[in-house]
């Protein structure tokens, strides 16, 4: 039995029909599209790559998603987030519950987490603002490791200092020892001399005594006197044998001073062992090691995650959508598919500036954004402030100045430092800012001839 081909036609359309409600379903279900909402608000310095569309967690569990971003209007000011929150976990939400931007997984999706608040506190009516917490994200972790090491290595860099110096006091100190020995030891024994001096005169005097000689021997020949002659001649050998044991003494005080110097030295080699054994220390090389396989790894998962989503944006059934959304890969653009894109069809902002308002002749001969520059750029974007937060932007570069080569290297200068600008002075998503150097001719359907500076063109997701 064989359908007629209008039957199978129409089970066609049916089936594909409820294809679509089921996807249209599950989507609607997924992003909460059904359920009942209310909005409340919170503010960061810095949003990380936080869009619209988010996703809102309360305390872990899909909550609602985040339905616009405010631009703040002066450069102290904070990013203004609305979210839009599932009433059901209204009672969770107090007016001391803080809301922070993680990360789901390692290089995931970011999303906004409310932490649920406590029961003293007045639960978030819609409208109120809840705190926040700023996100850490592995960039500054990264940054922090660094200055980490450097710090490590300038504390044993300046140990490595302090072991040399210590080193040369020792040596002074050994050196000032030596003198003072060579000092000491020739005035012992220019002391003993004196004394061996000293004892030979009242030898030859006691001799005299005894024989009589001269007047005063004449007057001390009584036993009386011999006697305390030789008591005195006494006295004088020991005071020479004292000035003997003064002088070991001072030996064996050299001898310490040298022990302690080789004490000294060891000490110095002990340090400079363990440092050697610190810097070289498997361990540490471990670390090191493990550090840097960690990064490579974020690396590759953020290279395939971009490929990945990359071909999902180029994917048949979904770039349609990507599209709409403003999801362009804005590093491929040349003249050609430019030409065809929505910054030329349909743009929804288009903003000219002329080279003279905007750049001055830096300090090597070439172009530099100026001060006056700056406060041209911060005009034009405070007019399509609203439509620049999550919508692409290309900075299209012009310049009518030389030949055609150095037209194209001149308008992508420009277009660059603009680019560069925007993204530093208002914290722009850079996947969201593109350049295309056009040398001096815009594309057709703008109606302009000529230019040389820039134009912004918006297009506005829909």
């Amino acid at each position: 039995m064989t359908f007629p081909r209008s039957a199978k036609v129409g089970l066609f359309l049916v089936g594909g029909l409820a294809l679509f409600c089921v996807g249209l379903f599950l989507i609607g279900n997924h992003n909460q599209l059904f359920s009942h909402h209310y909005g409340i608000y919170t503010e960061f310095a810095n949003i990380g790559s936080i869009q619209s569309g988010a996703k809102v967690r309360v305390s872990g569990m899909d909550a609602g998603q985040v339905s616009a971003v405010a631009i703040p209007d002066h450069a102290s000011g904070k990013f203004r987030l609305k979210l839009d929150v599932d009433k059901k976990f209204r009672n969770l939400i107090r007016e001391d519950s803080i809301a922070s931007i993680q990360t789901e997984g390692m290089v995931g999706n970011q999303f906004v987490n409310v932490k649920k608040g406590t029961d003293n506190s007045p639960v978030c009516k819609p409208g109120c603002t809840v705190g926040s917490e700023e996100p850490v994200n592995m960039g500054d972790l990264i940054r922090q490791s660094g200055g980490i090491l450097k710090s490590v290595e300038g504390t044993i860099t300046d140990l490595h200092k302090r072991a040399d110096l210590a080193m040369d006091n020792v040596t002074s100190a050994t050196g000032n020892a030596n003198a003072m020995i060579v000092s000491v030891r020739g005035n012992v024994q220019k002391i003993a001399a004196n004394g061996a001096q000293v004892t030979a005169g009242v030898e030859r005097l006691v001799s005299g005594v005894q024989a009589g000689k001269g007047t005063v021997g004449k007057l001390l020949v009584d036993d009386q006197l011999a006697d305390n002659v030789d008591t005195t001649v006494a006295n004088a050998r020991k005071a020479s044998s004292n000035v003997e044991d003064a002088s070991a003494n001072v030996k064996k005080a050299s001898k310490n001073v040298e022990q302690a110097s080789e004490h000294a030295n060891q000490m110095v080699a002990e340090v400079k062992t363990s440092v050697h054994d610190f810097l070289n220390s498997p361990d540490n090389q471990k670390t090191a090691d493990n550090l840097r396989d960690t990064i490579s790894q974020a690396d590759r998962a953020t290279r395939n995650l971009a490929s990945d989503t990359e071909a999902i944006k180029h994917n048949f059934f979904l770039r349609g959508f990507f599209h709409r959304r403003g999801f362009y890969s804005l590093t491929t653009f040349n003249r050609t598919k430019y030409a065809r894109s929505k910054f030329v069809k349909d743009p929804g902002k288009r903003v000219w500036l002329r080279a003279d308002d905007l750049f001055t002749t830096a300090a090597n001969g070439g172009q530099q954004l100026s001060p006056e520059g700056e406060e041209v750029l911060d005009r034009a974007v405070s007019k399509i402030a609203d439509d620049v937060t999550n919508n692409p932007i290309m900075v299209e570069g012009y310049s009518q100045t030389g030949p055609p080569a150095q037209r194209l290297i001149v308008s992508s200068e420009r277009a660059g430092d603009v680019k560069k600008y925007l993204e530093t002075k208002f914290h722009l998503n850079p996947r969201l800012i593109g350049t295309i150097p056009l040398e001096n001719k815009p594309p057709e359907r703008t109606g302009v001839p000529s230019w040389d500076g820039i134009c912004l063109a918006v297009v506005i997701s829909h």
